[in-house]
């Protein structure tokens, strides 16, 4: 019998099973060209040029970063097409911002005249001119500027700056994440790109001519993408999924693991593996086990979790076991590689390079 590749693993490891992200990746491709709108995958779930480039080869026309830091490492790795799909308001990195736009394409997201003015400041001193959207607060109530008349007010600031051009607008539905309900969460996210299609109507009567839409996200894509005047689709987690989102895109293969090691069995049923904190996050619930769904953590700590097992589940020290993440991004920002496994076997290391680049 041949060794088994968990055996070649040091643990906590992070796992990604080729096979199952290639076909996320296909899916997702294949339904933005049968709807007509562009892809735009978020890389903050990945950080990892190598799979970002894998995404663009089956279609996608660029790519979504979260911060500067992220845009950086993928210019670096030949990336000439990046959204920031934030405001980036500190002015050491609204200066690299700049900076990259010497050499590749990288806009930026808007929401408020102070950053607007700062922008068009350290653009014209390195005569440069800076692509912007104008992010729609379409209903999340964290970043944007309110719909209509607002955003009508800002487009106008904007056009005054010498240095700065307008391109398009952003909405983004996050609240919508964990509507359960599909019909539910249909009906929300048309009324939140309502908002943001109405935004693009006014601009346009009053002298604009914006056709560049872009939102969603891995759990709205299929209702974003109908909506007519939606031109791109920003979805991130798609690409491994978690156990959060399956619970609403089980379309897409949980493709990513936690392996763990069982390290010690402190009482009847109960069980220590290595996989604590600092190998899986907990933000949205603790990780659950893939194939012994009834075993469940008790306690997460930094280096350990406690789980307990079902009565027919039994283990042994030094037994290693796959975790689903609750959360995705926040887990992947942990490793400093993703080791690949296709058919039962370890085929490559790929770095995650935009690892802790969150500045």
């Amino acid at each position: 019998m041949g060794k088994n590749w968990k055996d070649e693993i040091s643990t906590p490891a992070l796992v990604l099973h080729y096979d199952l992200m290639q076909k996320n990746i296909e899916t997702m491709a294949k339904f933005a060209k049968e709807n007509n709108v562009s892809l735009r995958p978020h890389v903050k779930t990945h950080k990892c040029p190598i799979i970002g480039k894998k995404q663009l080869e089956a279609g996608a026309n660029g790519i979504c970063v979260a911060r500067v830091g992220e845009a950086e490492i993928f210019a670096q790795n030949g990336f000439n097409d990046i959204l920031i799909a934030n405001q980036v308001i500190d002015l050491s990195q609204i200066k690299r911002l700049v900076e990259l736009n010497k050499k590749s394409l990288i806009r930026v997201c808007v929401d408020s005249e102070k950053n607007i003015l700062d922008l068009n400041q350290a653009a014209s001193k390195k005569d440069v001119k800076l692509e912007v959207l104008i992010e729609v607060d379409v209903g999340l109530g964290r970043n944007g500027v309110k719909p209509g008349e607002p955003a009508l007010h800002l487009a106008n600031f904007i056009k005054k700056q010498p240095n700065l051009k307008l391109v398009g607008l952003q909405g983004y539905e996050g609240h919508l994440t964990s509507v359960l309900d599909p019909e539910l969460r249909e009906k929300q996210t048309n009324e939140c790109m309502k908002r943001l299609v109405n935004t693009r109507n006014i601009l346009n009567n009053n002298g604009f001519n914006m056709d560049y839409l872009t939102a969603s996200n891995t759990v709205t894509y299929k209702f974003s993408a109908k909506y007519d005047g939606i031109t791109e689709l920003q979805t991130g987690t798609y690409i491994f999924n978690d156990e959060h989102y399956y619970r609403v895109s089980p379309e897409f293969n949980i493709a990513v693991t936690v392996l763990g090691t069982v390290t010690n069995i402190p009482g009847n049923r109960y069980y220590t593996i290595d996989a604590g904190l600092k190998a899986a996050t907990n933000d949205n619930g603790n990780p659950i086990f893939k194939n012994y769904p009834k075993c469940k953590i008790r306690v997460m700590t930094e280096e350990h979790s406690i789980f307990r097992a079902s009565p027919k589940d039994k283990f042994e020290i030094g037994q290693k076991l796959e975790l689903y993440p609750s959360h995705i991004c926040t887990t992947v920002n942990l490793y400093d590689f993703f080791t690949v496994v296709k058919d039962g076997k370890i085929i490559a290391k790929w770095d995650i390079l935009a690892r802790g680049k969150n500045y």
